[in-house]
C-alpha cells in the first residue's frame, strides 16, 4: 500500500519540524524509510549518495524512541566507518537536537573519554570506539534501544565487517544480562548499492526488510591520460573550477601531489591536504578552511570518500582508478552534490588505468546500460576477528579472564567449537595467553603489551608487531609503518617536517621539526591492493570478449593469456596452470605470460586446484583481507579461511565453461593492457 507524503509527515509530530521544515518535502528514500523505521522494524536502506539517507533514518529514530532520548541513558548508537564522518554528523545532529532537550555525544580515537554516569542520549562512534567503550564501561549499554550502521556496504566481507557482528552480539548480551525479557535492539543500515542485499541483512539484522530508491545523479566524466604532475595542474587551470577535490590511492601521492601544486599550480587557490593518519586537530582544520574557502584545492586519500561537510565541491579529480565500484562511486559522489550531474575528471597513469576507468563508469552506469558481468565475491567470516575479540573479552571482564563458553557465544555458528578451543590453544602456546584458574586464560606477556599500548581495539592496520609511530610526547598514535626510522631522521608527514627523536622495540617517537630539510616521506604500513573480477570482467565486455572466452596473444615461444578475472582468480589460474608444467606468471588483473604456448586451459583436476588454492591463499592473504591477527591463527584454520575467500566453486564454473581463442582484431587493444 502506497502512503502519502501527509502520512508520513503525520508520523513525525516532533521531527517533521527538525529535519524537513526548511525543505518542506521527502526524498523518495525518506518516503518509503520512515513508516518502518517508526513502527520499530529493521531495516536495510539503500540510496545513492546526497538522496537523504541519514535523515530517512535519525529523524523516524528519534520519533520512536523521543521519550527514552529525553531521559538520563544511552539509547541510541549510531556506528560510522570513519572518524570524520563521526565528527561531521555530530555537528550537524547537536545543533539540530539541542533544542528538543536530546544530548547527542561522540567518541573515536580522537575524541573522548564518554562520561559513564552521564552519557549522552545518541552516541555517535566508530566499531574500534565501540569495541573500547565495551570493555571500559559496558553497563552504558544496558538501556540501548536501537543501533544504526552507517555506510555498511564499507565494512561488509572485511574484518570490520565481522567485527561488528561480534560487537552486535555482545551488545545484546549485555541488554539481556540487565532484563531478560528485554526486546531486541532496533537495527537500522545505511548502504549504497551492495551486490547482495539478502546477505548483508542476514548478517547485522535480524529479520530486516530491504528499502531501496534509485534517483543516482548524471555522471559527465572526462578521462584524460596523467603523464606527469604537470598534466594535473595544466588540467586543474583548464577546468577552472573554484573548488576542486582531488583523490589519491596513497598517501605519499597525496603528501607529493600536494607539494608540487603549491609550487606549480598557476591558479591562486590555497592547496590541501588530508588522509587519516594526520593528527585530529589538523585534519579537521584542513575540512574546515577548505570548506570556507572561495578557491581551493584539497588533495586527499579514501578519508574524504564519506559525507564529511568540506563545503561545495565544482570539480572531482581522480589520480589513479581506485580498485573497485564502491570507492569509485563514493568518490565521484562527493562533486557537484547540488546539481543534477556528477563532474570528475579521471587520470590514468597508463593504458591499463584507463581501461579500468572506463569499465567503473560503465559499471557505475549498469542501470540504464547493463552489463554482462557477475559479481563473484564470496562472503566467509575472518576467524582472526576472533583472535582481537577474545584479546578484548579479556580486557572487559572483571576477573581478567575468559572462558571457552564465552568464546563461544561471540563466534558465529560457522567457526565451529573445536576451532575456537585451538584458536585458544594456539595463543596460549605463542605466550598470547596464559592459564588461570581452570578453565579460564589471562593475558599472556604478549597480550599485555598491547594491552599496554592500547592496541587491542581494531582488526585493521599493520600485523601485530610492526612498527609504530607515535607522538614523542604524548604517546598518541600516528601511524603504522612499513620500515625502521632512526633517531635524527626527518621525515615529510601532514605537509610538514617531522624528526625521529627516539626509539624502542615496536615504536619511534616523532615531533616537529619546523624548517628542518626532510629525508623522505614518511612510508606507511598498507596492503597491495587486489582488483576485483567484477572491474576486469566490465574491461573485457568493452572489447567484446564475453564472460565464456580467453584471448590469446602470441609472444614466441610463450603466449599472453588475457583472462580477465582481476587479481586474485589470476594469481589462482597461474598456479594451477604451474602445476601442468606450464611456466606462468601474473602479469596484472587482465594477463598471465605462460610458456610454452597453449591455446586451450589444461583439464580441470581437484587434486591440483587445492593444492593451487593453498599456496595462492598463502601468498595473497594481506590482498585477501583477513585481518590485523590473521597471523595468530593456527596455521590450518587461516589457510581455510583465505581458501573460502577465493571462492573455489565459482571458479571452477568459470575454468570448465571457458575456451581460450585468439586475439584477431583486438590484438592493439591488448598490448595495450600490457602497459602497466
Amino acid at each position: 500500500m502506497t502512503i502519502t507524503p501527509q502520512e508520513v509527515k503525520a508520523l513525525l509530530p516532533h521531527t517533521w519540524p527538525l529535519f524537513f521544515t526548511r525543505h518542506g518535502r521527502f526524498t523518495s528514500i525518506q518516503q518509503v524509510a520512515i513508516p518502518p523505521i517508526t513502527a520499530g522494524q529493521d531495516i536495510l536502506l539503500i540510496a545513492p549518495t546526497a538522496t537523504g539517507k541519514t535523515e530517512a533514518v535519525i529523524a523516524p529514530l528519534v520519533e520512536r524512541y523521543w521519550d527514552g532520548l529525553r531521559q538520563p541513558g544511552l539509547s541510541l548508537l549510531y556506528i560510522c566507518p570513519t572518524r570524520a564522518l563521526v565528527r561531521d554528523l555530530y555537528e550537524r545532529l547537536r545543533s539540530t537536537l539541542a533544542d528538543a532537550g536530546i544530548v547527542v555525544g561522540m567518541k573515536t580515537g580522537d575524541v573522548g573519554p564518554v562520561a559513564a554516569q552521564r552519557p549522552p542520549a545518541i552516541l555517535l562512534i566508530t566499531p574500534e570506539s565501540t569495541d573500547s567503550l565495551l570493555t571500559r564501561a559496558p553497563r552504558l549499554f544496558r538501556q540501548l534501544q536501537a543501533i544504526v550502521l552507517d555506510e555498511i556496504h564499507l565494512f561488509d566481507n572485511s574484518p570490520r565487517g565481522d567485527h561488528l557482528r561480534c560487537l552486535l552480539g555482545r551488545i545484546e548480551r549485555i541488554r539481556n544480562y540487565e532484563r531478560a525479557d528485554a526486546p531486541p535492539m532496533q537495527r537500522v543500515a545505511l548502504s549504497a548499492t551492495v551486490p547482495n542485499p539478502a546477505g548483508v541483512a542476514e548478517r547485522y539484522l535480524r529479520q530486516g526488510q530491504i528499502v531501496q530508491a534509485g534517483g543516482g545523479r548524471k555522471i559527465e566524466a572526462e578521462i584524460r591520460p596523467l603523464y606527469d604532475l604537470a598534466e594535473l595542474a595544466d588540467a586543474l587551470n583548464q577546468r577552472a573550477a573554484r573548488k576542486s577535490l582531488i583523490f589519491c590511492n596513497a598517501r605519499e601521492e597525496a603528501e607529493q601531489t600536494a607539494a608540487y601544486l603549491r609550487q606549480h599550480s598557476r591558479r591562486e587557490a590555497e592547496i590541501f591536504v588530508h588522509y587519516s593518519n594526520l593528527d585530529a586537530a589538523i585534519r579537521l582544520e584542513v575540512e574546515e578552511r577548505f570548506a570556507a574557502a572561495a578557491v581551493a584545492v584539497c588533495v586527499a586519500t579514501s578519508t574524504l570518500e564519506l559525507g564529511v561537510d568540506i563545503g561545495s565541491v565544482d570539480d572531482v579529480v581522480l589520480l589513479g582508478a581506485p580498485a573497485d565500484p564502491t570507492s569509485f562511486l563514493q568518490r565521484i559522489g562527493r562533486g557537484s552534490r547540488r546539481q543534477n550531474e556528477i563532474r570528475v575528471l579521471c587520470l590514468p597513469k597508463s593504458p591499463g588505468e584507463w581501461a579500468r576507468f572506463a569499465a567503473l563508469l560503465a559499471l557505475a552506469n549498469a542501470d540504464s546500460a547493463p552489463l554482462d558481468v557477475e559479481n563473484a565475491a564470496v562472503y566467509g567470516f575472518r576467524p582472526s576477528v576472533i583472535v582481537q575479540q577474545i584479546f578484548s573479552l579479556i580486557k572487559q571482564s572483571p576477573t581478567g579472564g575468559v572462558r571457552l563458553a564465552d568464546v563461544r557465544r561471540l563466534a558465529p555458528l560457522e567457526l565451529d567449537s573445536d576451532a575456537l578451543r585451538q584458536i585458544v590453544a594456539n595463543l596460549t602456546f605463542d605466550d598470547y595467553l596464559q592459564k588461570g584458574r581452570p578453565g579460564e586464560w589471562k593475558p599472556g606477556e604478549k597480550l599485555q603489551e598491547l594491552i599496554d599500548r592500547h592496541e587491542i581495539y581494531s582488526n585493521i592496520g599493520a600485523d601485530v608487531g610492526g612498527m609504530t609511530a607515535v607522538d614523542a610526547y604524548t604517546g598518541r598514535i600516528i601511524a603504522q609503518t612499513d620500515r625502521v626510522y632512526e633517531p635524527g631522521t626527518v621525515v615529510l608527514f601532514g605537509g610538514r617536517p617531522m624528526k625521529v627523536v627516539w626509539r624502542e622495540r615496536y615504536r619511534f617517537g616523532l615531533t616537529a621539526a619546523p624548517g628542518q630539510t626532510t629525508q623522505e616521506v614518511l612510508r606507511f604500513h598498507k596492503g597491495s591492493v587486489a582488483i576485483p573480477f567484477v572491474v576486469a570482467q566490465a574491461v573485457a565486455r568493452s572489447l567484446n570478449v564475453t564472460r565464456r572466452e580467453m584471448i590469446v596473444l602470441p609472444d614466441d615461444p610463450g603466449v599472453w593469456l588475457f583472462h580477465f578475472w582481476g587479481t586474485a582468480w589470476g594469481e589462482l589460474l597461474a598456479a594451477i596452470l604451474r602445476g601442468n608444467g606450464i611456466v606462468a606468471a601474473s602479469v596484472n588483473e587482465f594477463c598471465l605470460h605462460c610458456r610454452p604456448a597453449l591455446n586451450q586451459l589444461p583439464p580441470w583436476n581437484d587434486a591440483l586446484a587445492q593444492k593451487a588454492a593453498h599456496n595462492t591463499a598463502i601468498v595473497m592473504s594481506d590482498r585477501l583481507e583477513m585481518g590485523r591477527y590473521h597471523s595468530l591463527l593456527p596455521a590450518h584454520i587461516g589457510l581455510a579461511a583465505a581458501v573460502k575467500q577465493l571462492n573455489l566453486p565459482r571458479f571452477q564454473a568459470y575454468y570448465e565453461m571457458t575456451q581460450a581463442r585468439p586475439s584477431g582484431s583486438i590484438a592493439k587493444n591488448l598490448e595495450a593492457l600490457l602497459d602497466y
